[in-house]
């Protein structure tokens, strides 16, 4: 029999939590390269054991003014479900245990994230999301870090073949929608696959 700390849930992300190289900072204790503060570690480094694509039936907006991520909006999904399939928000499973699960939501903060969602289940294991309770007012532009982030998070995982189908699901978000034009979105998502590819090939060559 599973103890608690070892028994399992899918957390939801669909902003930052997207991108894989991103949420691994919450477990292994380290500093995003493009936001976000330093997080502690998990006393359980174990990677997640599976993650998958999910459409979460919440709509996505972009609230507050985060100082970790250039004093700009981040993302929020309604507390209340969304009738209109074409305003859910793309999301990312990650099978955690729940000790794990409750150290993300410390880290995300209960101030901002105080209301948490139920998804249904998935391999007999829940699945959960967080939020605010409230709708957040007024809407906010993130920065371009954040929005690098989704968008290597939207390629990895949910298969959105291009950077204009990318920037197609993000410009209607509140927050966004008002504060950046198609093709100023385009240029950031380019930005998030250039910069990465680049990385990784200065990684390749460093001996």
């Amino acid at each position: 029999m599973m103890s608690v700390s070892q028994s399992y849930v899918w957390y939801v992300g669909y902003g930052s939590n997207l991108c894989e190289e991103r949420f691994l900072c919450y477990i292994l204790g380290e500093k995003f390269k493009w936001g976000g503060k330093k997080a502690d570690a998990c006393k359980d480094k174990t990677p997640p054991k599976a993650n998958k694509p999910i459409r979460i039936p919440y709509s996505l907006y972009f609230a507050k003014n985060s100082c970790w991520w250039e004093d700009s909006g981040v993302a929020f999904i309604s507390p209340e479900r969304e009738p209109d399939e074409n305003k859910w928000t793309l999301g990312r499973m990650w099978k955690i245990t729940c000790e794990q699960y409750e150290h993300v939501r410390r880290q995300e903060g209960k101030d901002w994230y105080n209301h948490e969602i139920y998804l249904e289940e998935e391999d007999d294991f829940p699945i959960r999301t967080i939020t605010n309770k409230e709708i957040l007012t007024p809407y906010n532009r993130p920065s371009a870090g954040y929005l690098k982030t989704i968008a290597l998070g939207l390629k990895e995982i949910c298969h959105l073949t291009t950077n204009e189908k990318i920037a197609e699901y993000l410009i209607a978000k509140s927050g966004i929608k008002d504060n950046f034009s198609t093709e100023e979105l385009i240029s950031i998502i380019v930005s998030a696959t250039t910069s990465n590819t680049a990385e990784a090939l200065i990684g390749l060559l460093t001996p």
